[in-house]
């Protein structure tokens, strides 16, 4: 049965925090953000749409497509 000292615990318990460090840092740098092809969509769609104020109700929404 192997024996462990105070010493073997201590380097465990650093290695566990240089780990712990690893893992927070990973999740900090990455960062999400939509695709392209998201943001054309979202854009061409902005353009394609014309909400004008009516007299009779209060806004009307024209897709212009």
């Amino acid at each position: 049965m192997p024996k462990f000292t105070h010493f073997n615990f201590l380097e465990i318990t650093q290695q566990e925090q240089e780990l712990k460090l690893l893992l927070t840092e990973q999740k900090e740098n990455r960062m999400f953000a939509p695709k392209k092809e998201t943001i054309d969509n979202i854009l061409n769609y902005s353009k394609a749409l014309s909400v004008r104020k009516s007299e009779h109700l209060d806004f009307i929404e024209l897709n212009l497509n």
